[in-house]
C-alpha cells in the first residue's frame, strides 16, 4: 500500500511537471512557461504575459511534505520562502517575437534537479493525445493538466489580436481538442512520449475547443536553432480513413462549408441542409498525403488549381431527405488518393469512441478532426419546425460543427456510424441519423440496385409511373428532334409538347424545343429549363449570350459564373467570361479569366488571339482618342496568357509580345506591336 503511494507521489509531482513553470507579470498578465535549456537557465513562455516588462517572476512546482502543492493562494503569501528554495525566480526577459507570440528569457536561478523539456518539432499528426500543464486563471489550484486531441496543423494565417496588436499571423501551429483558458497561456503541450509539441497561445472562440497552440518548430527557430521539421509516425488508421473519405463540398460557398463522406467511389453522403434536389456542386478532396495533408482553407479557394491537382469533381444530387438530414450526392469517380468508408453493421452504444471530421467556422483550416463517444441514442428531430418526425438518431459529444454538417463520422474500426447533422446543439453536443436510418435512405435512392427494405421496395413500386412518362417523354423527344432536322417543325413542337405534358422537366424536349421557337422566345424557354435543371450548362451559356446580347452583362457573368463554380475547366467559358468582364470595365478580373483559359490549355491561343484583336476593336472604338487603354488590355490579357500557359515555346513566343511592345514610344505604337504580335497567332 505505502509502495503504491509513494508511486503514485512521484508520478503526480515528476510526470507532468518536469521542466514546467507559473509565470507571472503582475498586473500585466498570468500563465505557464518552460524550461528549454537547463544549462543556460533558458525559458520560453507568451510574447503577450511578459508585455513590454523586461522582468518577471516565475514560480516552479512546490512540493510540501511530499505532495504538491496545488492552491494558488500558498504560492502568493510564500514568496519569501519559495525564493529562498529557488522555486519562485526572477526572469529576465531576452528576447520577444511578435510573429509568433513568443518570449524568451534567462532565470537568475533554477530550483535543485530542475531539468528542460525535450521539444518535438516533428508534423504532428491530427488525433495524436495532447496534454498541457496550465494555470487557469478561473480555477484556484495551480499546475492543472488538460487532456485532448490533435485537431489539425497548419500556418495561423490570420493570427489573434493582443492590446491591438496582431500576434502569430503566418505561425505555424497546432489546434487541439482542449478546453484552455486564459491563464492557460505558455503551457506547454506534451504528445503521449512526454515531449513537448507546441505551447498554448491562444483560444479560437468561434469553434468550440479549438485551443491554439505554437509548434515546437516555430519555438526552435525562435531560439536560433536550426530545424528541419521531419514526419511523425503515419496517422492511426481511424484518422486515416477521415481524411481519405472527407470531402468539401462547395469550398467557395460562404453560407456553409459542408462537408461529406465517400461511400463509394462515386458516391457522397452529407447533409441534405446544405444542397437541394438535382443540384449540381463542385466537391474538393483533400490535398496531400498520409504523411502531410494540406488542411489550410486558402489552398482549396481555387477550383480550377484543385482541378489541375485531380482533386475536383463535379457531382449530382441524386436524393434528399431532410428528416434524415441526409443527401446523397453522385460522382463521375473519384481522385486516386480517396478511398470510400464502409457502412458499420451496428449501431454504437452510449459511452462508444467517436472520430468526425468536418470543416468548422471559426479555423483558418478545413479537415478539422474531432474525437468524442456516444452520449446516447434515441428519436430525435433532425429536420426544422415544430412538427418535425422523429427519426433515430446518435447524440452525440463532439465539438459543434458551427455551420460544417455532414462530414462523416466513424467509429473506433474506422466504420462509417453517421454524418454530422446540421441540427445546432449546445457546446460538445451533435446529432446523426443512425446507421439503420442510413441504409434505408441508401435503399430508397439507390434505385438502380434490389430492394434490400420495405421502404426501398415501396419506392421503386411508387417510382414506376414517373419512371414510365420519363421513358415514354425522352423517346417522344427524341423522335421530336428528328422530325426538326427534317425541317417537319410542326409536328416535332407537337411531339416535345406531349413529351412535356408526360414529364414537364423533360430536358431534352425543352432543348428541342428551343430549336424551334422564334429568337425572342427562346430566353423564356431557356429560363424554364433552368427552374428544371438550374445547373444545365448548355442552358446557362445560352442564356449568358441572350443577356449579353442586350447588354446586361451582370446577369451575364452570373450565368457564366455558376457553371465554373461546378465545371472550373471549361476552357470555353473562361473565354466567354473574359469579354463580359471586359464589357463590365473589370479589366483585371478579364485578364484573369484569360490566364484560366491557358491554365487548363495552351491550344486555344488562335481563338483567344482573335478574341483579344476583337476586343481591342471595341476599346478602340469606344475610346479613339486613348489608344493606351486598349494597349493596357492587351497587355495585361498576354501577360495572364504568358503565366497561364505551362508550352515552354508559347510561353517565349508571349514574352516575346510583351517585350516588343514595352520599347514603343508611344501609346499608339505600342497598340500597334501589340496587335501585330497577337495577329501572329491567329492562324
Amino acid at each position: 500500500m505505502f509502495l503504491s503511494l509513494a508511486l503514485w507521489l512521484v508520478a503526480v509531482v515528476e510526470g507532468p511537471f518536469p521542466g514546467c513553470a507559473w509565470v507571472r507579470a503582475e498586473n500585466d498578465g498570468a500563465g505557464a512557461g518552460f524550461v528549454v535549456d537547463a544549462g543556460e537557465r533558458l525559458l520560453v513562455t507568451c510574447r503577450h504575459i511578459v508585455a513590454d516588462r523586461k522582468k518577471v517572476d516565475v514560480f516552479f512546482p512546490w512540493v510540501r511534505d511530499g505532495a504538491l502543492v496545488t492552491d494558488r493562494r500558498e504560492y502568493l503569501r510564500n514568496r519569501d520562502a519559495l525564493r529562498e528554495q529557488k522555486l519562485l525566480v526572477t526572469g529576465t526577459v531576452v528576447g520577444t517575437a511578435d510573429e509568433t507570440d513568443l518570449a524568451l528569457m534567462r532565470l537568475d536561478a533554477l530550483p535543485p534537479g530542475a531539468r528542460a523539456v525535450k521539444l518535438n518539432a516533428l508534423f504532428q499528426q491530427p488525433g495524436t493525445p495532447l496534454r498541457v500543464v496550465g494555470h487557469r486563471l478561473d480555477l484556484d489550484t495551480v499546475w492543472n493538466v488538460t487532456t485532448g486531441r490533435l485537431r489539425v496543423t497548419g500556418p495561423l494565417t490570420d493570427g489573434y489580436f493582443w492590446r491591438g496588436k496582431k500576434l502569430a499571423a503566418g505561425a505555424h501551429v497546432l489546434i487541439g481538442q482542449l478546453p484552455t483558458e486564459e491563464g492557460d497561456s505558455g503551457g506547454p503541450v506534451f504528445n503521449a512520449s512526454g515531449e513537448v509539441v507546441g505551447m498554448v497561445t491562444a483560444l479560437r472562440r468561434q469553434c468550440p475547443l479549438a485551443a491554439v497552440a505554437i509548434s515546437a518548430r516555430e519555438i526552435e527557430l525562435f531560439r536560433g536553432k536550426s530545424c528541419v521539421p521531419g514526419k511523425s509516425e503515419q496517422p492511426a488508421a481511424v484518422v486515416a480513413a477521415l481524411y481519405r473519405a472527407t470531402v468539401w463540398i462547395k469550398p467557395t460557398a460562404t453560407d456553409v462549408s459542408l462537408a461529406g463522406a465517400l461511400i463509394e467511389k462515386d458516391l457522397v453522403l452529407t447533409s441534405a441542409r446544405g444542397v437541394s434536389a438535382n443540384e449540381r456542386v463542385g466537391i474538393a478532396f483533400q490535398l496531400g498525403d498520409s504523411d502531410l495533408w494540406e488542411s489550410n482553407r486558402t489552398a482549396y479557394r481555387d477550383p480550377l488549381a484543385l482541378h489541375l491537382k485531380g482533386a475536383w469533381l463535379a457531382g449530382t444530387v441524386i436524393a434528399r431527405d431532410p428528416a434524415r438530414d441526409l443527401a446523397l450526392i453522385r460522382l463521375n469517380s473519384s481522385p486516386p488518393v480517396a478511398k470510400p468508408v464502409t457502412l458499420a453493421a451496428e449501431v454504437p452504444k452510449a459511452g462508444d469512441a467517436l472520430h468526425a471530421m468536418s470543416h468548422p467556422g471559426g479555423l483558418e483550416f478545413a479537415w478539422v478532426y474531432a474525437a468524442g463517444s456516444v452520449r446516447q441514442r434515441g428519436p430525435v428531430a433532425l429536420d426544422l419546425g415544430e412538427n418535425a418526425p422523429r427519426v433515430r438518431a446518435l447524440v452525440c459529444q463532439l465539438p459543434a460543427q458551427t455551420g460544417s454538417p455532414g462530414g462523416p463520422i466513424l467509429n473506433a474500426k474506422g466504420e462509417l456510424v453517421g454524418v454530422l447533422s446540421a441540427r445546432e446543439g449546445a457546446q460538445l453536443v451533435g446529432y446523426a441519423a443512425t446507421t439503420d436510418e442510413i441504409r434505408t435512405f441508401l435503399d430508397v435512392a439507390r434505385r438502380d440496385r434490389p430492394a434490400t427494405t420495405f421502404a426501398g421496395l415501396i419506392a421503386r413500386a411508387e417510382d414506376v409511373p414517373a419512371a414510365f412518362a420519363r421513358r415514354t417523354a425522352n423517346a417522344l423527344a427524341a423522335h421530336a428532334d428528328r422530325l426538326r432536322i427534317g425541317n417537319k417543325n410542326d409536328e416535332a413542337k407537337r411531339l416535345c409538347a406531349a413529351a412535356l405534358e408526360l414529364d414537364p422537366p423533360c430536358l431534352a424536349a425543352r432543348r428541342c424545343r428551343t430549336l424551334l421557337l422564334p429568337w425572342e422566345q427562346v430566353p423564356a424557354e431557356l429560363d424554364a429549363i433552368l427552374d428544371h435543371h438550374p445547373h444545365d450548362r448548355n442552358a446557362l451559356v445560352s442564356r449568358a449570350e441572350f443577356a449579353g446580347k442586350a447588354k446586361d452583362w451582370r446577369l451575364a457573368r452570373g450565368y457564366l459564373e455558376r457553371v465554373l463554380a461546378v465545371a472550373p475547366e471549361d476552357v470555353a467559358v473562361h473565354q466567354q467570361l473574359a469579354g463580359v468582364l471586359l464589357a463590365l470595365g473589370e479589366d483585371a478580373k478579364a485578364a484573369v479569366a484569360i490566364g484560366d483559359v491557358f491554365r487548363v490549355t495552351g491550344a486555344r491561343i488562335d481563338s483567344v488571339s482573335r478574341d483579344l484583336l476583337a476586343q481591342a476593336d471595341m476599346l478602340e472604338q469606344k475610346f479613339p482618342d486613348s489608344p493606351g487603354i486598349a494597349a493596357d488590355w492587351l497587355t495585361k490579357a498576354l501577360t495572364a496568357a504568358e503565366k497561364g500557359t505551362s508550352d515552354a515555346k508559347q510561353k517565349s513566343a508571349l514574352a516575346a509580345v510583351l517585350k516588343g511592345a514595352a520599347g514603343a514610344k508611344s501609346d499608339a505604337d505600342r497598340l500597334r506591336a501589340l496587335r501585330e504580335g497577337v495577329n501572329g497567332f491567329v492562324k
